[in-house]
């Protein structure tokens, strides 16, 4: 251990005394408490990935970064892939959330216009690309990343058929009615591959995805009422 460790170990230790002290003096924190703190060091977590990447991901670079003590984390987290699995899931939600919110205001058409373009760009960001890198080394480590993804994959599309059935007096199986599930799946898989094309071709410029989300979600809802009407 050199100087520098060192230093910090004694940081750590002074600062997790003064954190059971306080514990000690009030009382164990409340649910939301833990929560907030849990969150936090998540969140921590995510910006050290954005700017250090897998491989200069420490619990030291976190702690810093949350200004909490390692063992906090550890308290929390046992391991890295523990903190990994969490912070995926913690993404997943605020990600499903950030979609859902967009455009509830607007009527029906609009909305699913904006989450278009809203998705698009997601999966563009530099978020979205930390995403597809977070599943992938879960999947590798841990054999979770995948699972994770669809189980994103089919709430998301029960999400967006409760939608469609809502505003599109869509049927489950009925003789003039579009499966909400199945119209939910196909609005997402065009979704998905454009992405793919687009990122394949350069085309993904927010006047480009804007102009293709307008374009794609107009296509969708005309299909879509012409399978209902017949």
């Amino acid at each position: 251990m050199d100087l520098g460790e060192f230093e910090a170990a004694k940081f750590d230790a002074k600062f997790d005394d003064c954190l059971a002290a306080a514990f000690v003096r009030r009382g164990r924190p409340s649910v939301a408490e833990a929560e907030a703190l849990s969150g936090r060091i998540l969140d921590a977590s995510w910006d050290v990935l954005l700017t250090a990447g897998f491989e200069g991901f420490t619990f030291d670079r976190v702690a810093r970064h949350a200004h909490i003590g390692k063992a906090t984390i550890y308290s929390r987290f046992p391991g890295k892939r523990e903190l990994m699995r969490a912070l995926l899931a913690r993404r997943i939600v605020i990600r499903s959330d950030f979609f859902k919110s967009a455009g509830h205001d607007l009527a029906v058409e609009d909305a699913f216009c904006l989450r278009a373009a809203n998705t698009m760009k997601g999966l563009f960001s530099p978020d979205g690309a930390l995403m597809e890198r977070l599943i992938d080394w879960l999947e590798q480590e841990t054999g979770e990343g995948q699972p994770m993804r669809a189980q994103a994959y089919r709430d998301a599309i029960e999400s967006i058929g409760e939608s469609l059935a809502d505003s599109c007096r869509l049927g489950a199986r009925a003789s003039n009615g579009v499966e909400p599930a199945f119209a939910a799946r196909l609005w997402i898989e065009g979704l998905i591959g454009h992405a793919k094309l687009a990122h394949t071709e350069g085309a993904s410029s927010p006047d480009e995805i804007e102009r293709w989300a307008a374009d794609y979600t107009r296509f969708y809802f005309a299909g879509l009422r012409a399978m209902v009407a017949g």
